[in-house]
């Protein structure tokens, strides 16, 4: 049984109904992917709204944010 077997693809399609084994696996898996998935997007969340202010400042040490010193002039 695969994940293709359980969700149809018109509304009519499946001669039988799902089971209730069908329905539970079904669960176990959006449950295990939002055991995965749910804390990621929770720290970006929270990084985005508790640093605020380091986000709202660029940092100074890049490298595209340095300056070079002035060559010497010859003479």
């Amino acid at each position: 049984m695969t994940l293709l077997n359980l969700i149809p693809l018109r509304a009519h399609e499946r001669p039988e109904p799902a089971s209730a084994d069908d329905r539970s696996i079904l669960l176990m898996v959006a449950l295990l992917l939002g055991l995965v998935f749910v804390p990621i997007i929770g720290l970006h969340i929270a990084a985005v709204a508790f640093d605020s202010e380091s986000a709202a400042s660029p940092p100074d040490n890049l490298a595209h944010h340095v300056t070079l010193p002035a060559k010497p002039t010859r003479g």
